[in-house]
Parts: C-alpha cells; sequence; structure tokens
C-alpha cells in the first residue's frame, strides 16, 4: 500500500516542484567525484550521492532560533551571506535548541539520519546513487548529522561539508528523484515521531520546507527527461527490462526461450545477473557504477557486494560454452543476444533513440564477450588495407632472376600502422606486360622478411628455384588485363596461359573466358601460398617482385596493388 501524504508531505511537493520545474538547465553525467575534493575525491560521499551533503543549514554559525510551542507555527530564516536556511523554532522563547531536544538531541539527530539512509538505501528509485563503492558512507553520515543538527538547533553543532551546488553537481539529479528522496526523508520522520511523541507535526513540516528549499541547487534534470536512465524509468524499469526466466518479455525470459543460446545461461545466476546488468544499463548515464557493488540491504542488488562485485565483460564470458555443443560464443550468437534484447526493449516501451543508445554501448562490448577464436568477427575488430604502386614503368630484366630478391624488380609498398595490425588474409594484383610468361617468377616479401613465392614458371617443372631447362608457357601477359593472385583463386598459377595457342594473351583470348584469378603456386621457390603471412604483423614496408628467368624476351612492370586483410587478434591458434 502507498502510504497516505501527510499535510507536511503536501507541503515539501509544493516547495519541491515549484523551483525545481522553473530549473530548465540540463542533466550532466559525470560524477561529482570528478570535480570536487574534497573537490575530486572519489571517496567523498559528500561528492559521490545525490545528498552527499545531507539537506541544508546555516554555514556561518549558531543558527537564530526560539523554542516553539505546541501552537507556534514554525518559520524558517535565510542568512543572508550565504543564502542558506534554518529553521527558527519558536518566535517567543529563544530557546534555539528546543527543535534539537523534540528530535532526541544530537544521539536522536543521528538516529533520525540512520532512518533515512535506511529507507533511501531500500528505495530502488534513488538507492543507485548510494551503492557503489566510491560512495564514502561514513563521511555521507557525518555531513547529514552536522547538516540536520545545525538546523535542529543543535548546541555547538556546525556544518562544514560542501555546499549543496557542488556536492551535487554533475549527478544528473532528476526532480523525481529529489521528490522520492523527500519521501523517504519525510517517511524516516513519521517513524522518528513514533519514537519521540513531543516532535510534531509543524516540527517535521519545518524541516521538510528547509529540504524543499534546496531543490534548486541539486536538481539537474527538472524535467525528469534529460538522460536514458531518466526517460526509461531509472533503476526499476530497468530491473524489469533485464528481468528473470519466466518474467514474460523480458530480456532474461527472451534469452531463456531462445534456444540458439539459452545453453551459454544453463549455470547463471539469474538474481546476480539481473543486478549486474541493471548496473550496467543503469550506468550509461545514470548513477550506478559497473563494477563499484557494495554491501547493500537484504534483497536490494542481491548476487553482488564487497568481494563479490560485477565481472568485467572478458572476465563473465571467459571460457563460456553452450552446453548444447560446447562451442563458444561467436558472432550470432551475440546477435541473438542483441535481437533479444532490442525486442524486450520494444515490449518494455523503450524509445528508438535510447534503444540506440543502450546497443551503442553493448557493440563494443562484442570483443570482450565472443570466445577468443571469433573477436575478429566483432564490428571494428578487422579492416581491409589496400596499398598500391602504380606508373611503375619497372623494367624486368631479362634472364636475370637469379634466386634472390636483388634479382628482381620490387615495387615497395608500406602498410600504415594502426590498432587493427594482424594479417588475415593477403591478395595480390600486378600488372606487367611479358611475351612469355613461362620465364617469370613472383614473389611477396612481407614485414619481417617472410618471402612467399606466387609465381614460378608456369608450365615448366623446374627442380630449382626459377632455374631449368627451357621452357615455360609462351603465352603473353599484358597490363591491360593484370593477374590476381588469392588463395582460392579459380586456377592454379602454374597453368597461366596452358589453355591459349603460343603468343595469345593470358586472361584475353581463352575460350571460353576465365577469371583472371589464380591460386598461387611456389614451383621450387619458398613459400606454400598467400597464408605464409597469416598472423604475421601487417604495418611496416612489403616488397612485390618479378623477375626473369629465360632468355630471349623482356617486359615492364607497370603496377602492383596489395590487398591485405587485417584483424585485431591473432587469427593464428
Amino acid at each position: 500500500m502507498r502510504r497516505a501524504l501527510t499535510p507536511a508531505t503536501l507541503a515539501l511537493l509544493g516547495l519541491v516542484l515549484m523551483p525545481a520545474c522553473g530549473d530548465d538547465g540540463g542533466a550532466a553525467t559525470e560524477s561529482a567525484s570528478e570535480t570536487t575534493d574534497s573537490t575530486a575525491s572519489t571517496t567523498d560521499a559528500t561528492t559521490a550521492a545525490p545528498t552527499g551533503d545531507p539537506p541544508t543549514a546555516s554555514t556561518t554559525g549558531e543558527p537564530t532560533s526560539t523554542t516553539a510551542g505546541p501552537t507556534t507555527e514554525p518559520v524558517t530564516s535565510t542568512t543572508a551571506e550565504t543564502g542558506t536556511t534554518t529553521v527558527d523554532t519558536d518566535t517567543t522563547t529563544g530557546n534555539p535548541a528546543a527543535l534539537c531536544d523534540r528530535l532526541g538531541g544530537e544521539v536522536g539527530v543521528g538516529e533520525l539520519v540512520d532512518g533515512a539512509l535506511a529507507v533511501v538505501l531500500n528505495d530502488d528509485r534513488v538507492n543507485g546513487y548510494f551503492l557503489n563503492s566510491n560512495v564514502d558512507g561514513g563521511n555521507l553520515r557525518a555531513c547529514l548529522i552536522k547538516q540536520l543538527g545545525q538546523v535542529a538547533g543543535c548546541a555547538g553543532v556546525e556544518y562544514d561539508c560542501l555546499d549543496m551546488k557542488t556536492a551535487h553537481a554533475g549527478l544528473g539529479i532528476s526532480t523525481a528523484d529529489f521528490m522520492d528522496f523527500a519521501l523517504d526523508f519525510s517517511t524516516a520522520l513519521d517513524t522518528h515521531q513514533g519514537a519521540h511523541p513531543e516532535l510534531g507535526d509543524d516540527d517535521k513540516t519545518a524541516i521538510l520546507t528547509v529540504l524543499g528549499e534546496l531543490a534548486p541547487d541539486i536538481v539537474e534534470d527538472a524535467s525528469s527527461d534529460a538522460t536514458v536512465y531518466q526517460r526509461v524509468g531509472r533503476k526499476p524499469a530497468i530491473e524489469s527490462l533485464v528481468g528473470a526466466p519466466g518474467q514474460a518479455g523480458s530480456f532474461v525470459d527472451n534469452v531463456a526461450l531462445n534456444v540458439a543460446i539459452n545453453g551459454f545461461f544453463a549455470a547463471a545466476d539469474f538474481e546476480r545477473l539481473n543486478t549486474c546488468l541493471t548496473r550496467q544499463v543503469g550506468g550509461i548515464d545514470g548513477p550506478t557504477k559497473y563494477g563499484l557493488e557494495v554491501d547493500a540491504p537484504p534483497g536490494v542488488d542481491p548476487g553482488v557486494g564487497v568481494g563479490n562485485e560485477c565481472k568485467t565483460m572478458a572476465a563473465a564470458h571467459e571460457g563460456l560454452v553452450n552446453v548444447n555443443d560446447m562451442v563458444g560464443i561467436d558472432i550470432n550468437d551475440f546477435g541473438a543476444l542483441v535481437t533479444d534484447l532490442v525486442t524486450a526493449m520494444e515490449t518494455a516501451g523503450v524509445a528508438a533513440p535510447d534503444q540506440d543508445a543502450i546497443l551503442g554501448v553493448l557493440g563494443p562490448m562484442c570483443e570482450d564477450i565472443l570466445a577468443p577464436e571469433f573477436k575478429n568477427q566483432c564490428p571494428g575488430a578487422s579492416k581491409t588495407e589496400t596499398v598500391e604502386a602504380l606508373n611503375l614503368a619497372m623494367p624486368i630484366a631479362d634472364d636475370a632472376y637469379d634466386g634472390s630478391i636483388a634479382s628482381m624488380a620490387c615495387a615497395v609498398l608500406v602498410v600504415p600502422d594502426d590498432a587493427i595490425d594482424f594479417v588475415a588474409a593477403v591478395a595480390l594484383t600486378v600488372a606487367a606486360d611479358h611475351t612469355f610468361v613461362g620465364d617469370l617468377v613472383i614473389k611477396i616479401q612481407g614485414t619481417d622478411g617472410t618471402v612467399s613465392t606466387i609465381l614460378s614458371r608456369p608450365g615448366l617443372a623446374e627442380a630449382v628455384d626459377g632455374q631449368g631447362p627451357c621452357c615455360g608457357d609462351n603465352s603473353n601477359i599484358a597490363q591491360s588485363n593484370p593477374l590476381t593472385f588469392k588463395n582460392g583463386g579459380a586456377t592454379d598459377a602454374e597453368q597461366i596461359g596452358a589453355a591459349i595457342p603460343t603468343s595469345d594473351i593470358v586472361c584475353v583470348d581463352e575460350q571460353p573466358p576465365i577469371a583472371c584469378e589464380f591460386h598461387p603456386n611456389p614451383g621450387a621457390g619458398p613459400g606454400m601460398d598467400l597464408d605464409d603471412f597469416l598472423g604475421l604483423t601487417a604495418k611496416g614496408t612489403w616488397r612485390v617482385c618479378v623477375g626473369d628467368a629465360g632468355g630471349g624476351d623482356s617486359g615492364t612492370l607497370h603496377g602492383v596493388t596489395l590487398a591485405i586483410d587485417k584483424v585485431k587478434y591473432d587469427p593464428t591458434p
């Protein structure tokens, strides 16, 4: 049952709504712990929680107040120098300690703070701001006691923590967050009144009035819609979106029903899974900090705690296999997870831009989630680098090839450095003129010196690299019809020209026409095929070299193109 609103609470709501809704500033999403100290510390609760410095009091010394009689209406006063507010408990007797006494003295103030924190930490609407290990709970409690103690006029108590605006800067607190925290505090006040019946309703109204007047300094998202976190419904809505097996329409239930991937979750702790995924989504631009879990109250954030924090994506998925086939997560499995999440978001009514924002955070996790042998399938983990050397007009010296790179005409190509640097595949295109293809040897030299022979005197079974009796195939090659070499090419490179008469042009005169793509054949030369470069470093200097090992015919190397498929992770076992 929802608690009935008391007159004090109704008054509070009016105070909250008027100043907060008048503030049209946008929400910031960085933690205030990045901007404060005390102004820059990530362990100062005054910068890590929305009420890190509790509801306000004057910082200019002892507040001025008087003893409140049972029918005296409490009022507030504002210190002109600082703009902070204190409670004047009685305008007739001048006893500043009366409200403090009715709260139970400093001990009672501490009890009220503890009670309020207990309510807040059990409230999923707002506890995401507090249940992070970079929140200094002890400092938070101490500041709240100082602030409330000064508001109540407790002798000798002075608030010396951060001001409200500084303490909450960048947290993106919404009007909805502020109201829910205020209502939680109101609940704690009601409970505290039960133990301290001398505390009157007017006292509670006065305290809540002070709290309500803090809204302009605390609330950054006046319309409660500046972030994905707020728009999707904050932590409770995210918990439902993530869901559990049997919770129809939720992400986890969609996964549980998906036979393609449910085998990965056979041993899952679904309570912990919900908590961690909720914190992860809530941390996109909301208050939860994934990996900074703490020991929460029973029933709140189950399955995690100090020493049992949510794991990194890489650690959480390391060694994970589908029990149905014992294979790790591949890109198709990842795609199925994304589809199930999109379906859950659509069921929950998450707007398309917010879906995109959530998926935009999930996408880069692909590389951490996929099994090592499949990581290069992730978007951004592969690319094709094409480097060319054109308009070379480089003579191929007749009968000069002796098996060395130095005896060949070589084009130099430089592959730039980037984060994707393992060779997954290589394809070569050569544009040249020559009147006797059977004289030719083509080699590629990789960045580490590895040499692979791509073509070795087609039509001649030479016993030594490039050497042997006359002669190989007598077909011509032409610049206008470049030769492409790649693994899986339709024709063995040794068979270039074999299907056409002498002096006809390769890739021009074949009948029927052929695809001008050839599978490398090293003959007696070094290497096997283009997989000789698999897993090697792509960046650096490559050479493509053409040599002539037979007399009587000559030619010219005009251009070469090297297409290198690169991947981020080593593709070799």
